[in-house]
């Protein structure tokens, strides 16, 4: 389990450089540091967090900071343990207040402790914000409240991102966004995490991206894997037709992967594809499956 306060010599190790350089970070002010009473540098986890963002580096060795290899994330994962409610009340009310340290703090805690991505989107994510969706559609917060959830949330995650290390030269690529008129940026990055985290090279494509430049990115780069992310849809009858001739020009070899609030079991039939997801967990699976071979699945069917 990671320790937040963290010492030079462990954060040395994660990112495979010396000890003497961590410290000489620490007493120049590149990474923020507290001091224990007997004088003793701890660099807690979010000030590891902005040094990573504000130098680029990202972490080599995460076991060294008490992160799970993955193939123990994904045993946690299926025993679908979850947090108490208490601690889901306290991360909505830390968002809809605007208090990012404190989510910051609550997000980085489960991700490093229930099980990384898959447990963070679904346990953690998901739940919140389907409670602050409804307060929003009841009129009980102002949609800049949920907005601001949104920022809140893909800023944290984007910094976790650094605690996932770079997948090989030769590792698969996977490719994805939202179609046009959907908005929601933070399941794209989740679903890119998701990927990260099993060893994938991942080019998230971004929000609200009309089919024929989707189709673009996925003819240049050919992805191994391509999923569309799909929380919103503004009409189904455009967006069915748009997505057929999407599939029907995809090139041959991708597997396109989808999911999302939005694919309910009435729109789910029009559709075609090669498969759907209805959380992280399951995409975590396929991710892994695919990766290594022992899922063999087909591109569209």
């Amino acid at each position: 389990m990671l320790n937040d306060n963290l010492t030079p010599k462990q954060i040395a190790s994660a990112l495979r450089v010396s000890e003497s350089s961590v410290k000489r970070w620490c007493d120049r002010g590149d990474i923020r540091t507290d001091r224990t009473l007997g004088g003793h540098r701890r660099i807690p986890l979010g000030f590891l967090l902005e040094f990573l963002e504000t130098t680029n580096r990202r972490i080599v060795d995460p076991v060294s900071i008490g992160l799970e290899p993955l193939d123990r994330q994904l045993v946690r994962n299926s025993t679908n343990v979850r947090e108490p409610a208490a601690t889901i009340a306290r991360f909505k009310e830390s968002l809809l207040s605007g208090s990012e340290a404190e989510c910051r703090k609550i997000i980085s805690s489960w991700f490093t402790t229930r099980g990384g991505m898959s447990s963070l989107a679904d346990d953690l994510l998901s739940p919140t914000f389907r409670s602050v969706g409804a307060l929003w559609k009841d009129g009980t917060i102002d949609i800049y409240q949920e907005r601001l959830a949104c920022e809140i949330c893909k800023r944290i995650v984007l910094e976790l991102r650094r605690l996932i290390p770079e997948a090989s030269t030769t590792a698969p690529l996977a490719m994805g966004g939202t179609p046009s008129g959907d908005q929601y940026q933070l399941s794209t990055l989740l679903t890119e995490m998701v990927f990260r985290e099993q060893g994938w090279k991942t080019a998230s494509l971004g929000s609200n991206l009309p089919f024929p430049s989707l189709l673009s990115a996925a003819r240049m780069h050919m992805p191994r894997i391509f999923w569309l992310s799909v929380s919103h849809v503004e009409d189904e009858k455009t967006f069915l037709e748009a997505f057929e001739d999407f599939t029907k020009r995809l090139p041959k070899g991708i597997v396109l992967v989808v999911g999302g609030r939005a694919l309910t079991d009435e729109l789910r039939p029009k559709m075609t594809y090669s498969a759907h997801c209805d959380g992280m967990r399951q995409l975590t699976t396929l991710a892994k499956g695919l990766k290594t071979g022992s899922l063999p699945l087909a591109p569209q069917i």
